[in-house]
């Protein structure tokens, strides 16, 4: 398999998407290469960064940079930022529950007992 990327390629791929404070879980760099590269923004906001393969690889990286700065990463995470806070629950939204409320055996197997009465007997 020719168009397999090395670690080293993909590290330098990521070298410059740290540099630009990308979140690494919102990059995509998949192990096989493109022939000519690719990067463009998802429609979930993630980079995907194909990059070319073999002897092409040099060509193609030296401008990634540029080629990333242009694209649209306004709704790519930053490195300071957390996935699941964006991804999955909006920022107004209530709090989830999870299958608590819905499925039976996750209920607790007993009441819990009512709270005791403080005792009101005076010390003699």
């Amino acid at each position: 398999m020719h168009d397999v990327l090395t670690a080293d390629q993909i590290e330098k791929v990521y070298r410059i998407t740290d540099g630009l404070l990308l979140n690494r879980d919102w990059v995509v760099v998949p192990l096989r290469g493109h022939v000519q590269g690719l990067e463009l923004t998802m429609p979930d906001g993630k980079i995907l960064i194909r990059p070319a393969y073999g002897a092409a690889f040099d060509a193609w990286y030296q401008n990634l940079r540029e080629r990333l700065e242009a694209l649209d990463l306004d709704r790519a995470l930053r490195a300071s930022q957390l996935e699941r806070h964006y991804a999955r629950t909006p920022a107004g939204s209530a709090p989830g529950t999870g299958a608590r409320k819905y499925v039976p055996w996750a209920q607790p197997p007993f009441p819990t007992p009512p709270p005791k009465a403080a005792s009101t007997a005076s010390p003699t």
